[in-house]
């Protein structure tokens, strides 16, 4: 639902550029130009239940479906009022907007009864609520609110603060920025402290469902005080940011999820986690999005449609491009030092020998399959950090030490795999040799094994 609504005021600019005056029949047609585009943001499909038009105020009503078959389930409605008057007064200041749009979800009794009850603990009327204003240039300046909320559940209390977020659209420009309020769930056997977080967003729409730029969100500290546990933890410079670019027809993306501080009694003061997609194919990403749209959510939601997983497997296909990387990065340090692991695996250039006459839908058996790609793994560590941590009885094991180097200062391993040769630290071995004919195995025969 949080996708849903945070689209709504974000297409709106484009949606609503290039009028002059609004009457109630032209914010019909920039309404009507909305859901179009929204609609390409699935899984949802919206569709109109009603459009009430005024001489300067205009109301409708938007059916959330779950896709868009005749037999689509209504999963909620939302409601849209529409203040379009060219010049009006707003609480006694002249509204210089061309128009003023609010956006709310309408409790009736397409939302179950159990998310009904769990609204109750909202303390404002409105849960959720953008206001949305459309300048005469067509830029928008969109509000998104999420209201406190206050609920007891049998011996646990829940708090939180709600969320104030604003966004500036200028054509494919999105820039924007807000707060997430503190959370807190106590109860008898301790609590959980979540402080106030800030949210940035730096976005620019480069196609139809990619973007490029960065957002995030910064929180200062989590802490957690339980009973039943033997010390207390406080994680403090907790951050999920995530950066995109592009590079000709493809987007370098990388996320990340960061622990400036760990303060508790365990071998650990910071870590992080980093995920990182190199020439992810804008075409194929497109593709993908197409093909999962056409899912009804809820049957993607049970997951147990045979033809369904079959389009999402078909999908995962368009995503899977020459060049394509896919590699993660662990970082971690203690009072011995840092400790680096890396790791990936790429798809091979079309300019390679090994690369298929036939294309990578070529691919069908496992030699295939390792023929395209090429896997890298290091590891660099002090070895006072690691001697800190329950890793140490693993690294000093033989079987480890097939892989890992140690000299008493350092822990290093380099595992690379391409042509189906394995290299590790720098020896050598064939593929062929260890592994022989399951090579030749088909693909479609390992789900079976």
């Amino acid at each position: 639902m949080k996708k849903l609504l945070l689209a709504i005021p974000l297409v709106a600019g484009a949606s609503w550029a290039g009028a002059t005056f609004y009457t109630g029949s032209q914010t019909q047609s920039a309404y009507d130009k909305l859901l179009v585009q929204l609609n390409d943001y699935k899984p949802f499909t919206l569709v109109n239940e009603s459009y009430t038009s005024g001489l300067v105020s205009s109301r409708a009503i938007t059916k959330v479906m779950d896709s868009s078959a005749p037999d689509a389930q209504v999963l909620f409605r939302l409601q849209h009022d529409i203040q379009h008057s060219p010049i009006g007064v707003n609480e006694g200041n002249l509204r210089v907007s061309a128009a003023n749009i609010k956006t709310t979800l309408v409790r009736d009794q397409s939302i179950p009864e159990s998310v009904s009850q769990f609204m109750e603990g909202f303390t404002d009327a409105e849960p959720v609520q953008i206001n949305t204003a459309v300048g005469f240039d067509g830029k928008t300046v969109n509000q998104f609110l999420i209201s406190a909320y206050e609920h007891d559940y049998e011996d646990v209390q829940v708090r939180f603060n709600g969320v104030d977020y604003t966004a500036n659209v200028d054509g494919d420009v999105f820039i924007g920025e807000g707060t997430v309020g503190e959370l807190v769930v106590s109860g008898d056997d301790g609590q959980m402290r979540l402080s106030p977080g800030k949210i940035a967003t730096n976005l620019t729409r480069i196609g139809k469902h990619v973007f490029s730029g960065s957002y995030g969100v910064e929180f200062d500290k989590l802490s957690i005080d339980a009973n039943d546990m033997p010390f207390d933890i406080a994680l403090q410079e907790i951050a999920l940011t995530s950066d995109s670019d592009v590079d000709n027809d493809s987007l370098n993306t990388a996320a990340k999820f960061a622990i400036g501080n760990i303060d508790a009694p365990i071998p650990l003061n910071s870590a992080s986690l980093e995920v990182a997609l190199d020439r992810l194919s804008i075409a194929g990403m497109q593709d993908y999005v197409d093909a999962i749209s056409q899912i009804s959510l809820t049957s993607a939601a049970m997951g147990s449609d045979v033809d369904d997983l079959q389009v999402v497997l078909d999908a995962y296909k368009s995503l899977i491009t020459p060049g394509l990387g896919l590699n993660y990065t662990i970082k971690a340090t203690n009072d011995g030092g840092d400790a680096e692991l890396a790791y990936g695996l790429n798809v091979i250039e079309k300019t390679s020998p090994h690369f298929p006459a036939g294309g990578l839908t070529s691919v069908e058996t496992v030699r295939d399959a390792l023929n395209i790609i090429e896997l890298n793994a290091r590891l660099d560590a002090d070895a006072a950090a690691l001697d800190m941590t329950p890793a140490a009885m693993f690294l000093l094991s033989p079987q480890a030490q097939q892989v890992i180097v140690s000299d008493g200062v350092s822990y290093k391993a380099d595992v690379q795999l391409s042509n189906l040769i394995v290299n590790i630290n720098g020896n050598p071995m064939s593929l062929e040799l260890m592994i022989g004919e399951m090579l030749d195995t088909p693909l479609s025969a390992l789900g079976s094994i």
